[in-house]
């Protein structure tokens, strides 16, 4: 195993990477420099050579490049984090991926993408880092960064050993960085001054600035640890921090189930120059290599890893390009004009005509004959191009786009004016050849997450505060390790919890935001012709897609309306409609001020329904008692007239009474007499009469 701590054999390591990787690296600057230095496109024995002659440079490189980094640019690099095991959860992984969005925010990490992009597709290779700062010079509290590293092909170095294509199998890399005298001087004042050597054989520029190249050694150490596994699931590492909760993990009853020991990668960070260190070594919250490469068309082949970018392929096309213009110029443009050749005798007196002929409008020009020189005077000479030039100069611009699998169509060049269709094919049949450089970022920006996800737990310790990002760049501001007590369970929960759980990620390159919010509109205007109630489900979603002024808000205002009427779904609510709802549910619900009105005026019309209910009620009443009264004088009156008629009736129930025999056969008689102001039945009557009075 290597001796970081032994200077002699890191610089050992260090050459060894130079030389493993020059050749590819001289490669990748003569392509950074064809499309960037001036006249880089010509070598150079044929520029010297054709001194004093057209040297043109006809670039049709630099557009190929400018078109696929310019896709590369106007796509998003999305991250999805998910929970992997260990306790880890849903939620806290949209923590976790809103915080990685803040760290590439506050970075400017799609700037570094987006140039890094375009150098693996100009010259195959290119590196950033994440770095560890404070947030500001008052503050203790730290911040993970994504920052670029300036001219990584010079300066960059990672492990020969290692083979993956985002080197997360590094075991060591080696940034070089470049100081002033001055700054040097004053930053170690007992250094050696002697700056680390790099593997260029030339140099394509001069009159640069003195400096001093300084390496910062990023190296991976084992650490032995102890795992602790509670019945939970979740898993402890046995420090500091683990017997700070023990107690806590005791009061829950979370028991301790097994532990083993294993080796933990920490990386750390020391700088030195050509003559020994500079600094000592410095402990980072890092377990991989904080050093991001991003490598186009990489290959392994004989043990030996290989990476080009687009223009390397073009580098002899466009060169026999430019020579063959620039000879088709000499031969043509900067050719000697045709001339007319004619003796003296010919001229004559007609040299002011002559010597205006290609500039007068005269419709005869006058020679004189000259026997010698039978014959008008004739036109020789002039620009005589060799036809094999233009067929060179055309073969070439075809060869170029073929070379780079980018055609007319992918080039925005519709010249037979096809349907919008069939140039889509055309340019999805060119986007096949430059997928490669998408995958190239895809794996790097992945990699890049997953040493922030290892990495944010001890940066971002619990109850700080941070900020999350959406994918829509809404923000909002989240407790980490928050402790909560659950109404439901009666127990204490920990919010955004990401010291525990094991997450992974996964990077896939789309559309941007803005293209996708333009197809979301459109796509959900679509459907909404088919089934109309998508736009009054998903209002708030159509308005927050809609990029004019004003939308934001008529969002808000629509999604609180949604949420008032219970259309949004549980699992969507945000926090603060989370805390709404529970407050809601601790205090007396309110009534609705439009159900409080509905039901005053329902009570006002059941009022003046019952009070003209009471006045029904009342002539009922009224009717009903007056024709009581009526019912009563003729009843008294049919009772005056039936006393009359009863004197001899009552005087022959007496006689009854006194005498049973008599009775019945008075009885048995009575039934044959005609009664007739009484009717057949004197008893029935009589009765009937007698409960009448009492009734009365």
């Amino acid at each position: 195993m290597a001796d970081f701590t032994n200077h002699n054999d890191v610089m050992k390591m260090f050459a060894a990477s130079q030389d493993a990787d020059t050749d590819n690296r001289q490669k990748s600057r003569e392509c950074d420099l064809f499309t960037s230095k001036r006249d880089g496109q010509w070598e150079e024995s044929w520029w010297n050579k054709s001194d004093g002659k057209p040297r043109y440079t006809i670039d049709m490189t630099s557009p190929i490049v400018d078109q696929i980094a310019g896709e590369i640019e106007q796509a998003d690099f999305g991250i999805v984090v998910d929970p992997a095991g260990g306790g880890a959860d849903k939620k806290t992984a949209e923590t976790m991926n809103g915080l990685v969005r803040n760290i590439q925010n506050i970075s400017n990490a799609k700037d570094t993408f987006n140039a890094a992009g375009r150098r693996v597709v100009n010259s195959g290779f290119d590196c950033w880092r994440i770095v560890q700062k404070f947030v500001d010079s008052d503050s203790f509290e730290q911040d993970l960064m994504i920052e670029p590293i300036p001219n990584a092909i010079d300066r960059v170095w990672f492990d020969d050993g290692s083979e993956k294509r985002d080197r997360s199998d590094s075991k060591w890399a080696v940034v070089m960085q470049a100081f002033t005298p001055a700054d040097y001087k004053a930053k170690w004042p007992d250094g050696s001054e002697e700056s680390l050597g790099d593997d260029k054989c030339f140099n394509a520029y001069f009159n640069k600035p003195d400096l001093i190249m300084v390496g910062e050694l990023y190296y991976i150490k084992k650490v032995e640890r102890e795992l602790v596994l509670m019945d939970n699931g979740v898993v402890y590492e046995d420090n500091d921090e683990f017997k700070t909760v023990k107690k806590e993990l005791k009061a829950l009853n979370v028991k301790e189930v097994k532990r083993r020991k294993r080796g933990k990668n920490v990386v750390y960070i020391r700088r030195f120059d050509s003559k020994g260190w500079l600094e000592s070594e410095n402990e980072t919250v890092f377990q991989h290599i904080p050093v991001i490469p991003a490598y186009g068309n990489f290959k392994i082949i004989e043990n030996k890893i290989i990476y080009f970018g687009v223009v390397e392929k073009l580098l002899d096309v466009q060169r026999v390009l430019n020579y063959s213009l620039s000879r088709e110029i000499e031969e043509g443009a900067l050719a000697p004009r045709a001339k007319y050749w004619m003796t003296e005798k010919q001229v004559g007196d007609n040299d002011a005509t002559l010597e205006t002929m290609n500039t007068n409008s005269h419709p005869v020009q006058i020679y004189n004959h000259d026997p010698e020189a039978p014959g008008p005077p004739m036109q020789q000479g002039g620009a005589q191009i060799n036809p094999g030039l233009r067929s060179m100069s055309e073969a070439m611009r075809q060869a170029i786009g073929q070379t780079a699998n980018q055609f007319a169509a992918s080039m925005g060049d519709n010249p037979n004016a096809q349907s919008g269709v069939a140039l889509r094919q055309l340019q999805n049949k060119g986007d096949i050849g430059t997928i490669k450089y998408f995958k190239a970022l895809e794996i790097a920006i992945n990699h890049t997450c997953r040493i922030l996800i290892n990495s944010i737990p001890k940066v971002y310790p619990k109850d700080r505060q941070v900020r999350i990002l959406a994918e829509d760049g809404t923000s909002e501001m989240v407790t980490l390790g928050e402790e909560v007590l659950d109404n439901e369970t009666g127990q204490t929960v920990t919010l955004n919890d990401l010291s525990s759980g094991k997450y992974d990620s996964v990077c896939s390159a789309g559309a941007s935001f803005q293209n996708k919010q333009q197809e979301t509109v459109a796509s959900m205007i679509e459907v909404a012709q088919v089934d109309p109630s998508i736009i009054q489900l998903g209002g708030d979603i159509l308005l927050n897609n809609i990029s004019a002024p004003g939308m934001s808000l008529m969002a808000d205002r629509k999604r609180a309306q949604l949420f008032q009427q219970g259309l949004i779904p549980p699992d969507q609510w945000t926090e603060e409609e989370e805390a709404q709802m529970q407050q809601q549910a601790q205090q007396p619900q309110q009534p609705d001020a439009m159900m409080v009105a509905a039901q005053a005026e329902q009570a006002k019309a059941d009022a003046e329904q019952g009070k003209v209910q009471i006045e029904q009620g009342k002539l009922m009443l009224a009717g009903q008692k007056q024709q009581f009264e009526q019912q009563k004088a003729e009843f008294e009156l049919m009772l005056k007239s039936q006393d009359a008629q009863m004197a001899p009736v009552k005087a022959l129930v007496e006689m009854l009474n006194k005498n049973a025999d008599t009775m019945q056969k008075l009885g048995a008689a009575a039934k044959t007499i005609p009664l007739p102001l009484i009717g057949d039945n004197i008893v029935e009557q009589a009765n009937i009469i007698d409960e009448n009075q009492q009734t009365l």
